[in-house]
Order: structure tokens, then sequence, then C-alpha cells
């Protein structure tokens, strides 16, 4: 009997590990995530964005009830570049006399102490801006409308001031996922410049020689829903019930709204840029970094994914090289890609990013577990493990960028981006849907946050067209939309492993076409990472500014128009370019005088002080005019008149 047991024991258990080698035990996949990143800037800036991350951290649960104040961040620099970030202990005295607009955020405005107000009061009184948002309490008393009529959801933009067509018929359009503060009286005086179910939401009141703007909606939460995707309330995304894969869903489940899919307009920088140009440049005209390199009206953004060709992969190089064009090419660690071939693309001036085989999807990449030879289990490979993989066969040691293979995403929400964060990923382009367009409300990058609404220190950059569009705007049509007042950063997916797979001399040409209507409307194309980082070093820079009135205009735009007086408004700039081929704008009209000429600060030639007019250009944004002036790279001080 013993003999019969150890023998039949022997048997079941060499049975099951032969089953186990040949069918492993799936284990579940870990990421290291990151917690966030409390963002701070001491820049020398015009604008002052005061916030409290503890507030954030301590609101919510759930997605409605969180505090996104951190989104007024991502909009002023995507915007304008600079800005000093403080919070209500460290906003000194020094930093607000130099300010020309301050923003209280929602995390602040329950906690402004009386001493602060008083502080603030003639700061706004001697001329500058104030924007105060959802205030509560002291702050609500003394700057906004008395907010009796509590909260309520918002369901359309009704009006938007001075925005003209087609941009007003377009923010009427948005998708809303907002709330916003009703008031049983409207503040004495106020002007309203934004208005949601025929409530005013923005409005601006004068207070001596300057002007407080109330923001009476959540405007984080609408630009969070917009572009980093709407989960639901307790931060979990979901694939649609008639999904073949319902637990793994993909990033086009992220949709705000389905009419968002293959929409032509940018609703998320249709917001932000009327906030910016329409609402802060109504009230303190300031300068702003050009988001574009040399001027362009938008940038290109070439992405190829690869997971079949391996070096083959970059071939679509070669062509884009004659149009003074780069690319990123994304690649899977089991591609293919050797060293041999990173090195080719990398003098070619192509970079190389992952393409991640997300865990715990369909596209995930497993690996065996056990000891020597036998293997009785098996694991995702995580994202930590793929990158150090890529990072082996490439000629630097860094990977900046990434892609989710096949748009798979995770059930919960930020997940995928805390583990990039922690992984030191700066930018990520999963984000499309099946169809070209602006689903997600934009083209440039975004920072995205947590669920307790700190930013990752991640950007997600958008495809907008992607390898196989099955609906939505052309791309020539998307170039004329951004060329004409969007001014976007169009990120372009194609497959190299199409050309190869079904050979079409038809798509081919259509391909090379595209270079051409890319110089025609003036776009510059780019990769991921050298478009980040132009855009770190207009975060980098330095702009500081101050409006003169009544002073004396240059001799030689002295006219009969000017007579008696010859003088006029100055708007005088300090700035630093961190990079070259950098641009400025300027509004194209202050008030009731319109720009007269820009002049480059008096330099000491040869013992004589000269300075150099400035080849302005006139250009819009949203339709809104203004002037793009060109930059020295270092520091530069420019004189820009007005009469």
């Amino acid at each position: 009997m013993p003999f019969r047991i150890t023998f039949w024991s022997l048997v079941v258990l060499i049975a099951t590990a032969l089953y186990l080698h040949s069918s492993p035990v799936f284990l579940d996949g870990a990421n290291v995530a990151s917690e966030g990143v409390e963002i701070t800037r001491e820049a020398n800036a015009d604008v002052v964005i005061v916030i409290d991350y503890d507030v954030i951290r301590q609101s919510g649960p759930g997605f409605e009830n969180r505090d996104w104040s951190a989104t007024w961040i991502n909009m002023i620099e995507q915007e304008i570049g600079p800005v000093t970030i403080a919070t209500p202990r460290s906003l000194s005295q020094s930093s607000l006399t130099s300010a020309r607009v301050v923003i209280l955020t929602s995390s602040v405005t329950s906690q402004i102490t009386n001493s602060l107000l008083d502080t603030l009061r003639p700061w706004v009184l001697s001329g500058n801006l104030l924007i105060v948002d959802q205030p509560e309490g002291r702050l609500r008393e003394v700057f906004s409308a008395n907010g009796r009529a509590g909260k309520r959801r918002g369901q359309a933009i009704s009006f938007a001031r001075d925005l003209a067509a087609p941009y007003q018929q377009q923010i009427q359009q948005m998708p809303l996922s907002t709330s916003y503060i009703g008031s049983t009286a409207p503040r004495e005086g106020a002007q309203t410049l934004l208005a949601i179910d025929g409530a005013p939401v923005i409005y601006a009141a004068s207070i001596g020689q300057g002007t407080v703007v109330t923001i009476d909606f959540d405007l984080g939460e609408q630009l969070v829903a917009l572009q980093q995707g709407r989960p639901n309330n307790k931060y979990e995304v979901r694939a649609p019930a008639s999904s073949d894969t319902p637990k793994n869903p993909r990033t086009q489940d992220l949709v705000l709204d389905k009419r968002m899919i293959g929409q032509a307009t940018p609703y998320a920088d249709l917001l932000e840029r009327f906030l910016v140009y329409g609402v802060i440049m109504r009230y303190a005209p300031l300068p702003m970094f050009w988001a574009f390199p040399g001027g362009a009206n938008g940038s290109v953004i070439l992405v190829h994914e690869d997971s079949e060709l391996g070096d083959g992969g970059g071939w679509m190089l070669d062509y884009e090289t004659n149009f003074s064009a780069v690319s990123t090419l994304l690649t899977s660690v089991d591609s293919g890609l050797t060293q041999v071939g990173a090195e080719a693309i990398h003098k070619k001036g192509g970079e190389i990013g992952l393409l991640w085989r997300l865990e715990d999807s369909p596209a995930e990449l497993r690996e065996s577990v056990g000891l020597g030879a036998f293997k009785p289990a098996a694991r995702p490979v995580e994202l930590a493990a793929q990158l150090k993989t890529l990072k082996e066969v490439l000629p630097v040691g860094y990977v900046r960028s990434l892609r989710t293979a096949d748009g798979w995403w995770s059930p919960r929400w930020s997940a995928p981006f805390e583990a990039m964060a922690a992984n030191d990923i700066r930018v990520d382009s999963s984000y499309a849907t099946a169809s070209s367009g602006f689903a997600f409300g934009t083209g440039l990058p975004f920072q995205v946050f947590n669920t307790d609404g700190i930013p990752l220190g991640v950007r997600e950059l958008p495809i907008v067209v992607p390898a196989q569009p099955v609906d939505g705007p052309e791309f020539e049509e998307l170039l004329q939309i951004s060329a004409d007042g969007h001014h976007q950063a169009l990120t372009i997916s194609i497959d190299p492993a199409l050309f190869a797979d079904f050979p079409d001399a038809e798509r081919f040409e259509r391909w090379l076409a595209m270079f051409d209507a890319v110089q025609h409307t003036d776009h510059q194309m780019t990769s991921i990472t050298r478009f980040d980082s132009f855009q770190r070093s207009r975060r980098a820079g330095t702009i500081k500014s101050r409006l003169v009135e009544n002073a004396p205009l240059p001799e030689n735009v002295r006219s009969a128009q000017t007579a008696p007086t010859h003088q006029g408004s100055v708007l005088r700039i300090n700035i630093e370019a961190k990079a070259r081929n950098m641009h400025l704008v300027v509004p194209h009209r202050i008030g009731s005088k319109q720009f007269l000429i820009a002049r480059q600060g008096a330099n000491r030639v040869r013992g004589e002080l000269i300075s150099a007019d400035l080849a302005a250009e006139k250009t819009s944004m949203i339709g809104i005019e203004l002037q793009r002036l060109p930059l020295d790279h270092g520091f530069n001080s420019i004189d820009v008149y007005y009469r």
C-alpha cells in the first residue's frame, strides 16, 4: 500500500508538472506607480497661479467632486509659456507686485484671509487683473455675484462675448461635463463674457483701474473630461457591453461624448484660448510665446508604429528627410529591432519610442516563470522590463515617448499614466479613435492627472489621424482648419508595415502628397520628442511686461495722425528665449489703439545706441487678431507701440 500511494502520487505530480509546463498559470502584472508631482515654478513671469495641493487631495472622492485646479497650470503653460506657481502661504508681496495677472484657483478661494484680501485690493485698483475661480466666503462677497442659486449641472454654452464666426457656433456646440454656480442677482456693473444655460459663468467687474474676473463654473472638470477622458465617478473605464473584450477598454472608451469622435473642432483648446485671448488679454494685454517653432501655423508630428518589421521599420525616414522632416518610430520589444538598425535610424535624425504591450490586455507580452527548465507560471512583461530591453539596443540611454499597442487601456483611468510617470516617460500618444479628428478636444500635448487631481508629469499627445481612419475629416482639411485660426499640432500615425503588406501605389502617392500640403499651409514637420523639447523651452523661458500709457512714439512713425501729442501706448517686454526659432505674439489692438510698430531694444554699437524694427506678421487665434514677432536666442528687450 505505501508503495502504491508513493507511485500514484509521483504519477500525479509528474502529470501536473507536464500540464503546468505546457499550460502555465497566468499571474497578474504589478507596475510601479507614481503618486504625482506638485508642480512649482518660480519663473520670471507676468502670470501667477495660486494653488493648494493639500486641498486638492482632500477634495472628491468622485470625479465630479474632485478639485481640478491644476488644469490652470497646463492652460497657461500651453497658451502663454512661463508661469509662477505659488501657494497662499508663499505668495509674497514681491511676486504680487511684479505680476500683471493673479489667478486664485478654486483650491484656495475659500481660504483667502482678510490680510491677503487687503493686499490684493490695492493691487487690483492700480490696474492689474485678478481671476477668482468659484470663489467662496469673503472673496465672493467682495468681488463676485452672490451665488445663492447654488450649483447645477450645465447643459450647453449659450453665449461667448465677441467670439467671431465660426468659433461662436463651435463653442456653443461643445459637449459639457461641468457644474456652474447660479446667482439670484448679477454682480453690479459686471460684463458677462461666457454663459451656460443663460447664466453668467465668466464675468468681469472693474475695480478702480483694474479688473476682477470671476469663473463661476467648474473649468477644471470640463477640461479634464474633454482631454484626459471621462471615467465614472469611481474612476473606472469600461468598454461597451457589445465589445468582444468588455474587461479591456481602449482609449476610445475614454471619449467624453460620442459626438466628439470624428470632430474637426478642438473643443478643449477653443475653450482655453477663449479664456486666454478673449478674457485675459482683453483686460491685461500680455505678450505670449508662440506655440510652434519658426513661427509656423502649426506642427505635424509623424509617428510610425511597428511590431513586425524590426530594422526595416524606419524605412519611411529616408523619404521624410528629403522634406526636412523627422519622425518617431514606436517599436515593440519583440519587433526584431537591433542595435545596427537603431543606430541607422538615429543617424538620420529619427527617434525611437516604445510600442507598449500593455500588461493584462490582449496585446500583453508574457514571460515564463519557474526553476531551470520547469516553467509552471507566466506573468506579463511589465513596462520597466520592456523599456530596459528597448534601451539595450538604442544608441541613447533613454526612452522619452511611448504608445500602447492596439490602443488598449486599463480599467483604472489613470493607471497607465502612473506607470509611465514612474518610468520617466515624458510623452504618451496612446489616445486615439478609429476616426480622424479631435475626439479628445485637442491636438496639443496636455498634462495628465491621477485620481487625486495631482499632475503626473506626463503629457498626452493624441493621435489626430490614425493609420487607417474609417471616418472623420481628411488630413488636408485639418491642416487648413489649423492654418485658418485653430493652430494645432496634428499627430499623424502611418504604419510602415501597411505599405509592405499591401503595396498600393496610389496610397504611396497620397503619402508623398501630404508633404506638399504641409508646406502649403505653413506647418512644421517634427517628431514627438523634438516638439516636446520645444514646448519645454517655452515653459522654461521668461516673459515680463508692463503697459505704459501716454508714451512718446518713435520719431520715424510720427505723423499728422499722432499730432499734436505724438503719444500712444507702449507694451515694454523683457523676454528670454531658451531655444532658437522662437516667436512672440502680442495683441493687435489694445482698447481703441492699434498696433503700430515693434522695436528691438537699444544696443550699443561703436559707442552709439541703436534699435531695430522687428518684422511683425499679422496672425490670429480663434479669430482674435495678433502680431507675431521673431525673437533672438537669449535675452530680448522689445517695445511694442500702439496708437
